[in-house]
């Protein structure tokens, strides 16, 4: 297994595995009467950077990283959440949060940034960073004791869906894995998949 440097102490950590497809109908199926809940909509904005392993998103206007820790040989990743950041956002917060993503902080020209000033003068002037605008519809259950997401995703007009099932404990999430027979390497988080859709041209 591999791990990242610059871990945080205390961050909590779980294990997950994702899954995107155009149509997860017959997982959904499978899976019962225990995804029959109501969804969470939401707009997000995924901070995608091809130099990065590392999950980076705004969400309720909250700047929101997430770090890969270790990937286990089955194919189930570690990751750790970290603290997550309301704007304005100091330079120091800015420049951690390059850190988190184990990029190097560029010169910053102010003291503190809006959204608005972060996105335009900060990740614009990156061309290493793709900004993707997901508009998201989730059911978050329990399946098995473990935490279970069924997503709708638009991205740029384009429609997709994924599901996560995530858990403190691996076993627990390989035991769904088997329950759903579901492949663990298998297993796609989304820095990948944004890397498959830039790929395609999406």
């Amino acid at each position: 297994m591999t791990e990242t440097t610059g871990a945080q102490a205390g961050a909590p950590r779980r294990w997950e595995w994702r899954a995107f497809d155009a149509s997860l109908a017959a997982l959904e199926a499978r899976i019962g009467a225990a995804a029959h809940v109501l969804p969470n909509h939401s707009g997000e904005l995924y901070l995608a950077n091809g130099r990065s392993p590392h999950n980076a998103k705004i969400r309720d206007e909250l700047l929101d990283v997430k770090r890969i820790k270790r990937t286990a040989s089955s194919g189930l990743e570690l990751w750790e959440a970290l603290p997550k950041h309301g704007f304005p956002l100091s330079a120091p917060t800015v420049a951690a949060f390059f850190s988190a993503l184990d990029l190097t902080p560029p010169e910053l020209r102010r003291a503190a940034f809006s959204m608005e000033e972060f996105l335009a003068d900060v990740i614009g002037r990156d061309p290493s960073f793709r900004i993707v605008r997901v508009v998201k519809s989730r059911r978050v259950f329990s399946f098995c004791g473990g935490r279970a997401e069924l997503s709708r995703l638009s991205i740029g007009g384009a429609k997709h869906q994924s599901f996560c099932i995530e858990d403190e404990s691996a076993n627990r999430v390989e035991a769904v894995l088997r329950e759903l027979a579901l492949d663990p390497a298998a297993n796609t988080n989304y820095p990948n998949f944004f890397k498959r859709l830039a790929s395609l041209g999406a």
